[in-house]
């Protein structure tokens, strides 16, 4: 939007004066699509800005200010007024959330020079028959992966239900790869069946063979972020004191739902194929 075409027009030095930019920031906003000059001449090049961009240029101001990211404050600047309010208190509740889980993995971070080796998780081996399983997979970042996780498995559990056919064990989640703010994954979540359905959309049915895996459990508050990783460490520890090697991707096997209460029980397995 580049304003009222009748508004008086700035160039560029007014508009930076009223603005307060600076000229970097300018081109950069500029070139994002937030602050296009209303005109540009076509022999001299010189550019202007209407008088009504100046409260849009402080407004994109603002939002930097906050922390916003560019690309969502081109989703909400244009906004009506209720509109964009709720768009903000949206995306600040999402930034509040992510600041608890960093401020939880700095707190994991920090006790555990201290106590190491004073968690105690039980590792052991055990054989895993064969497999038959209907996945999902997807390459994602963090702020993404509970969505996915919980969509995936109820699309999952749908589709076996709508076929008729039963559910062969607990669903899984298998993390083939980092999942961070950096690093997408792929993640993939599977539930064991026994029959024949038919994949759609993104679903898949694959074997997984037979094999031995490592493998610790978990109780649901010692299974909440960041206390999971833990586990993680401890298995990977285990693997390595035990000369075992590694034989593919880790995986936390939900014997509970996840959203269930904490009843002392087993509520996640995390697993690690050995060989």
């Amino acid at each position: 939007m580049n304003g009222d075409t009748d508004a008086p027009l700035l160039r560029v030095g007014e508009f930076l004066r009223r603005t307060r930019l600076s000229p970097k920031a300018l081109r950069l906003y500029a070139a994002q699509g937030l602050l296009a000059p209303a005109s540009v001449d076509p022999v001299s090049g010189y550019r202007s800005w209407s008088a009504d961009q100046v409260d849009r240029a402080r407004l994109v101001v603002l939002l930097r200010q906050a922390g916003m990211p560019l690309a969502r404050v081109r989703d909400v600047v244009d906004l009506d007024a209720g509109a964009r309010a709720a768009a903000v208190g949206r995306w600040w509740a999402g930034v509040a959330e992510d600041h608890a889980r960093r401020a939880a993995v700095v707190a994991h971070v920090t006790r555990q020079s201290d106590e190491r080796g004073t968690t105690v998780y039980e590792v052991q081996t055990r054989d895993v028959p064969e497999l038959k399983l209907l996945s999902a997979e997807r390459r994602l970042t963090v702020a993404e992966l509970s969505d996915f996780i919980a969509d995936a498995r109820r699309e999952i559990t749908d589709t076996l239900a709508a076929a008729g056919v039963p559910v062969a064990g607990p669903a899984r989640v298998i993390y083939h790869g980092m999942v961070t703010e950096d690093s997408d994954g792929p993640v993939e979540v599977a539930v064991p069946f026994t029959g024949s359905v038919e994949p759609v959309g993104e679903l898949r049915v694959r074997l997984q063979g037979a094999r031995r895996e490592a493998v610790t459990a978990l109780s649901r508050d010692r299974a909440e972020f960041p206390g999971i990783l833990g586990a993680y460490e401890a298995v990977s520890r285990w693997v390595d004191e035990a000369g075992l090697q590694r034989a593919g991707s880790p995986a936390e096997v939900y014997l509970t739902d996840r959203s269930a209460p904490d009843d002392g029980g087993t509520h996640v397995e995390v697993t690690w194929p050995v060989r």
